[in-house]
């Protein structure tokens, strides 16, 4: 059924194109339709997976995006990229137990390079998918990869572009894509797949570049201080003795995290900026145990009063006009930890909008081990201070 609307929505944005050229709009069009299919494999990354005797799938999206040209200063810094809003869904094949994901995404391609009518692009995709099938047992799903029926969409790649005439290109790529819930619900291990894509790009008219160099850009160079609130929430499970029997009829224990931080940012480039944070955290998770009795799972206070987590976050910045992708690596000073404790060393990777001059939002996931997501984080803030460089 969901492919039927996939393949419904591919044909009504084909057909609207099709109407627009048979009218001939005079104007010139910055937007490009981008269809692609792919053919690839589901990586063994836990115990269940290994069994399954094919990991085949195919993958389908179409992308609707605007072909920059300069007009702004960002664009033209980053080689006139494109950006905009993509559509896919996954058959899984042999292993429809698994569900069928679909789901829509926000789209950002760079180009690298360009030879003649040859061009080599890198992408990346964020977003959310639809109708996978959880870790249940009731229902005869094992798989631990994914704990619920949504999940956050991550696509990384690369490929080669031909311009084939005035208004197709060419496409072939190599996919990597990741689906995962971002501890919101346990089991999860997340569900990654490999491929290469063939796709086919429709420019209704290709954007010129523009390089007037009568155009003023914004150069200037700031330092800023920044202070933001930030909620999220995790599913935990234990992870003591007997975890494997217990699992088979508990979902865990649903803990808040929130806090607050404050950044220096110092911006050395137009493109880039490094800076040091400070963050109070409060971690439910952290203030509580999980213990055994009587083949049941409890949970209690671990501490007389809650305590708090304070950290350190030498942190990156790249800056693409209003939205920034912050990166960071943080510590937890002071931090107890236990045998089961995730470590007081931490990873950030975050997208941040500049709604205003002064105030930001962001969406972002805190991680351990450099891969293992332990929440999603929500966050508002606002600039105190943004002192232009001399």
């Amino acid at each position: 059924m969901f492919l039927r609307h996939f393949y419904l929505i591919v044909s009504g944005l084909i057909s609207a194109c099709c109407y627009s050229q048979e009218n001939e709009i005079p104007r010139p069009s910055s937007f490009v339709l981008s269809g692609g299919f792919e053919y690839g494999n589901i990586l063994r990354t836990n115990e269940p997976l290994k069994g399954y005797k094919n990991t085949n799938y195919t993958g389908y999206s179409v992308q609707i995006l605007k072909q920059t040209a300069g007009n702004k200063h960002w664009e033209k810094q980053y080689n006139y990229p494109q950006y905009g809003i993509g559509f896919f869904a996954f058959d899984f094949l042999d292993n429809k137990e698994m569900g069928s994901p679909f789901g829509i995404y926000g789209v950002y391609n760079a180009k690298l390079g360009q030879w003649g009518k040859l061009k080599w692009y890198h992408h990346v995709d964020f977003g959310i998918a639809f109708n996978s099938n959880p870790f249940d047992e009731d229902h005869g799903y094992y798989n631990t990869s994914l704990g619920s029926g949504t999940n956050m969409f991550i696509s990384l790649g690369t490929g080669m572009y031909y311009e084939l005439g005035r208004h197709f290109d060419i496409g072939l790529n190599l996919k990597f894509n990741h689906l995962s819930n971002g501890s919101l619900k346990f089991p999860n291990k997340g569900l990654n797949t490999f491929a290469p894509q063939i796709s086919l790009v429709y420019y209704p008219e290709r954007a010129v570049p523009r390089t007037n160099d009568s155009i003023s850009f914004n150069t200037k160079k700031y330092n800023t201080l920044e202070v933001s609130a930030f909620g999220g929430r995790k599913n935990i499970f234990y992870r003591g003795g007997q975890r494997e029997e217990l699992k088979k009829l508990y979902e865990g224990f649903n803990y808040s995290v929130y806090g607050v931080e404050a950044f220096y940012m110092h911006q050395y480039s137009s493109k880039s900026a490094y800076g040091l944070g400070v963050g109070i955290t409060h971690d439910e998770q952290y203030n509580h145990t999980m213990y055994v009795a009587d083949s049941t799972l409890y949970q209690q206070k671990r501490f007389s009063h809650d305590k708090l987590l304070f950290s350190v976050i030498p942190s990156y910045r790249l800056i693409i006009g209003k939205l920034n992708v912050n990166v960071g690596a943080g510590y937890y000073l002071f931090k107890k930890e236990r045998k089961y404790d995730s470590p007081a060393f931490f990873q950030k990777i975050g997208l941040q909008y500049q709604i205003t001059d002064r105030l930001f939002a962001s969406f972002g996931i805190n991680a351990y081990d450099l891969h293992i997501a332990d929440y999603l984080e929500w966050r508002i803030g606002y600039t105190f201070s943004r002192r232009e460089r001399r």
